[in-house]
């Protein structure tokens, strides 16, 4: 480790916090960036997935920290949540996957325990976006399935990534290499065939981004006519894939308790445009199980759900 900050004790802090955490040298961005490049360049993306993986590319370090000398990536544990909605009498669970639940918040917690972690030594750390899943897996932290999410020991798939600048000297063995896929993906193909859209394709790793459920759902533009209505199982992203995983199976998924919305609350949620015609309350439960990711979307997403 480095002689000029004592990193172990600054991840076990992290660890506390319930953040598996890894430190690279910021000169490392460099590459990053190179890699993100080489996959929008390579011509073997749509145009929807490409111009999404081009907003990767406008990310920059934090002003006031410019001069930051250390990245450090995070992942922590996130809990499947659910609505229950109302309509006409009925209650209809949905499930929404962990990552969104705190989707704006939760990331902000990496760089606040690791700034409480480095002060005693006369360090700091703030919060910036770079391509998170490129940056966990090339530091070591995260390794990809087939399905092109990212893995982390001891949490399997369902987490949360994050990553922070500081002003301190990295490790002396901070890790820096080539993305890894799980050595399992090799030999399996469970997750390829229970994608109903046919985007994990045999022979090909890069995952068939504009076929993924998520990516449709999460994207404004009206679902494809190919997209049958009977694939729609989440308000917002999809699970099939890492519900079978087996990598999946050596972890425990969190379920938090369901949110309960009202044959009012529920209306309001499946004809919202926009936050303004949901009430403070109701929002607050969206929140809490990640249905504030956007509304508008949500309710689009929800609408198909109920009715598919």
């Amino acid at each position: 480790m480095s002689v000029h900050l004592p990193w172990e004790t600054v991840i076990g802090a992290l660890a506390e916090k319930g953040w598996s955490a890894r430190v690279v040298a910021a000169a490392r961005l460099s590459d990053l960036h190179s890699r993100v490049a080489a996959v929008l360049a390579s011509g073997d993306l749509p145009e929807a997935a490409a111009a999404r993986i081009a907003d990767d590319l406008s990310w920059a370090l934090p002003q006031g920290l410019a001069a930051a000398r250390s990245v450090i990536v995070g992942a922590v544990a996130r809990p499947l949540t659910q609505a229950r909605l109302t309509v006409g009498g009925t209650e209809h669970a949905v499930p929404v996957p962990p990552h969104y639940a705190g989707y704006f918040i939760v990331p902000g917690g990496l760089a606040e325990a690791a700034s409480a972690a480095l002060a005693p030594f006369g360090h700091r750390a703030v919060r910036f976006e770079p391509p998170l899943k490129t940056l966990a897996a090339c530091a070591g932290l995260a390794r990809y399935g087939r399905n092109n999410i990212a893995y982390v020991p001891g949490l399997g798939s369902y987490l949360m990534l994050a990553a922070c600048a500081s002003d301190a000297a990295p490790p002396d063995d901070a890790a820096w290499a080539k993305p890894l896929p799980l050595s399992r993906c090799e030999r399996c193909s469970v997750c390829q065939r229970a994608c109903p859209t046919g985007a994990i394709r045999a022979g090909r790793f890069l995952l068939e981004t504009h076929r993924c459920l998520t990516f449709v759902n999460e994207d404004r533009a009206p679902f494809p006519a190919w997209v049958d209505p009977s694939w729609h199982t989440c308000a917002v992203g999809c699970l099939r894939c890492q519900s079978v995983c087996p990598e999946n199976a050596r972890v425990e998924l969190l379920v938090d308790p369901p949110q309960v919305f009202d044959e009012q609350e529920s209306a309001a949620i499946l004809a919202a445009s926009g936050e303004s015609g949901l009430t403070p309350a109701t929002l607050a439960k969206l929140e809490l199980c990640g249905l504030d990711y956007s509304p508008d979307i949500i309710a689009r997403n929800l609408r198909a759900l109920l009715t598919g």
